[in-house]
C-alpha cells in the first residue's frame, strides 16, 4: 500500500515553520570510528565544516529487583560533531550512524550537498558495508511569530482536521497539550507522523513532524537518490496538512525551488 498525497509544486516559504532538518545513516557498527579520531573523515569535510566538539554519553545497566549485582556502566559512546561556521548545520558521526542537521533550511538542493559531501566521506574514509535504516525528517513548528495565530483554535483553522481531532469533543473543553504518532506504511518504507500542541510562554505552538524511512540491509550507493524522494513524500505530506488556501500564511515565494 502506498502513500497518496497530492503532488503539489515545491514552493519557498519566507516565514517557513521549518525548525530543523535531520537526514540519518544507520549503519553496522564500525569499531575504527569508536577506537581513534576521525582526523582523516576531518580532513574531507573541514573546509565547509571548520568547528568541532565531541560528546562522550554512557550507558547505564539497572538491573531488576531480583539481582543483587549493584548497577554498572557501560561502555562509554562517542559522537565527533562537525559544524559549520555559523554553528547551523551539522555533520554527526558515531560507530554506527552518521547524520546531517540543520536549522537554517533553504531548499533541498543545497541540504543535499551537503549530504552528498557528508555521505562521501564516511564512505571513503569507513567503507561501511551496507546501510540498516536511512531516514530524513522535517520538523515544523507553528508559533504566533509565523502563523499570527494568537490561539490554538486560530492554529487549528489552519490543519486538517484530522490532526486536531482528539483535541474536539462534546466531552471536553479546549484540550490544552496533545501528543500522537501516527505511523504510516508506504511499500517498503514508512512515514512516521508526530504531531503535538500546547503553549509555549502562554502563546500556542503546534509542532508537525514529519520522519520517513526505511529500514533493512539498504545499498548505499543510492543515498542520495533514495533520500531525495524522502524528500519529496515529505513534502507532499506537509502540503496535505495545510488546508487548502492557508499556505499563503507562510509567505510562499512564487518561483518554484525545484522542478517537476
Amino acid at each position: 500500500m502506498a502513500l497518496n498525497f497530492p503532488d503539489t509544486p515545491d514552493l519557498q516559504l519566507e516565514n517557513s515553520p521549518l525548525i530543523e532538518v535531520v537526514c540519518q545513516v544507520r549503519f553496522p557498527p564500525i569499531l575504527r570510528i569508536a577506537a581513534e579520531n576521525p582526523t582523516e573523515f576531518q580532513d574531507r569535510i573541514r573546509d565547509k565544516f571548520p568547528n568541532f566538539e565531541q560528546e562522550v554519553g554512557v550507558l547505564f545497566r539497572i538491573l531488576g529487583p531480583t539481582k543483587k549485582e549493584e548497577p554498572t556502566s557501560e561502555v562509554p559512546t562517542k559522537t565527533y560533531r562537525f559544524r559549520t561556521s555559523d554553528q547551523q548545520t551539522t555533520i554527526s558521526l558515531a560507530a554506527d550512524f552518521y547524520a546531517l542537521s540543520t536549522n537554517r533550511y533553504a531548499n533541498w538542493d543545497g541540504f543535499a550537498n551537503h549530504l552528498k559531501n557528508a555521505h562521501a566521506a564516511v564512505q571513503q574514509t569507513y567503507k561501511p558495508a551496507y546501510a540498516t535504516r536511512i531516514g530524513l525528517r522535517y520538523i515544523n513548528k507553528l508559533t504566533v511569530a509565523n502563523t499570527g495565530c494568537r490561539t490554538l483554535e486560530e492554529m487549528f483553522a489552519l490543519l486538517r482536521p484530522e490532526l486536531t481531532a482528539h483535541a474536539r469533543s462534546d466531552v471536553w473543553g479546549n484540550a490544552i497539550e496533545m501528543r500522537s504518532r501516527l505511523v504510516l506504511a508506504d511499500g517498503s518504507a514508512k512515514l512516521t507522523l508526530n504531531t503535538g500542541f500546547g503553549e509555549e510562554n502562554g502563546m500556542p505552538v503546534f509542532v508537525l513532524d514529519l520522519d520517513y524511512f526505511e529500514e533493512g540491509s539498504l545499498p548505499l550507493d543510492d543515498v542520495i537518490e533514495r533520500c531525495t524522494r524522502y524528500n519529496e513524500v515529505i513534502y507532499r505530506a506537509f502540503r496535505w496538512c495545510v488546508l487548502d488556501g492557508k499556505l499563503a500564511i507562510f509567505k510562499p515565494r512564487e518561483k518554484e525551488t525545484r522542478k517537476k
